[in-house]
């Protein structure tokens, strides 16, 4: 099946299929095909139709133009092989299915909690690998530190680059566009809007599993309902893993 390939300085971050009669739209907003979250991406940027054997790319009056091998393009048809750029990013036309994918993590840029090609969507260097770390077991003699809210935030290991505050009582992620951490891409076909969500109760937070095909894990184990989450857990939603850091309260 045709597909398009979506890269970042020769990285291939994922591939979407392009079905005859079908379409796929891109751009900044979460309610896109393919999000590239990036400002130099407008929020509904460009589209692909595949009508009648040809495949036309579109550019819906973007504010930074699109690109075929490097020529602007309002409207025209792309053939096999053709490099379509649209901000920071390549998409390769891949209408033999030619290439073999395996996707990396998407990235992100700064702007807080959305998935998708340089969270400006999520571009980076290598992605963090997480290893399960191993905590030291508990000094029995004295008790243990009081972790609250100041400075707490999430890190991102995959999926993603930089922090995002946990300033909320509740923040929700999944593929809605509202959510405060948007997943998009083919991922969004089986996530639920939301996927979950962490709420802070009593400067504790907890993870809850909302909706969808995937349901969130936690250090590696799938949650059916809520859990507490404590200092240096890992969370797990898709392409996206998390790591919960906890500042530490001044003793009372």
């Amino acid at each position: 099946m045709p597909k398009l390939i979506l890269m970042f300085k020769d990285k291939i971050l994922n591939a979407y299929p392009l079905t005859p009669g079908g379409a796929l739209t891109i751009g900044r907003h979460g309610d896109n095909d393919i999000i590239i979250e990036n400002l130099t991406v407008s929020g509904h940027h460009a589209r692909l139709d595949h009508r009648d054997g040809v495949i036309t790319l579109t550019d819906l009056n973007s504010k930074n133009g699109t690109r075929c091998n490097g020529v602007a393009i309002t409207q025209g048809p792309i053939e096999d092989r053709d490099m379509i750029t649209i901000g920071k990013h390549t998409l390769q036309a891949d209408w033999a299915d030619a290439i073999a994918v395996a996707p990396s993590p998407e990235p992100r840029a700064e702007s807080p909690g959305t998935l998708n090609a340089t969270r400006t969507m999520v571009l980076r260097s290598p992605p963090a690998r997480f290893e399960e770390q191993k905590r030291p077991a508990p000094d029995k003699t004295s008790p243990p530190p009081k972790l609250g809210p100041a400075g707490d935030h999430l890190t991102f290991l995959e999926g993603g680059q930089g922090t995002f505050a946990l300033y909320k009582h509740q923040v929700t992620i999944g593929k809605n566009s509202d959510a405060d951490i948007v997943i998009g891409g083919t991922w969004a076909l089986l996530l639920g809007s939301p996927a979950a969500v962490i709420t802070k109760q009593s400067g504790d937070y907890f993870l809850r599993y909302v909706g969808g095909l995937i349901r969130p894990k936690r250090n590696g184990v799938s949650v059916k309902g809520t859990v507490k989450l404590i200092h240096d857990d890992v969370v797990e939603i898709g392409p996206v893993k998390l790591q919960i850091q906890l500042g530490q309260r001044l003793a009372a």
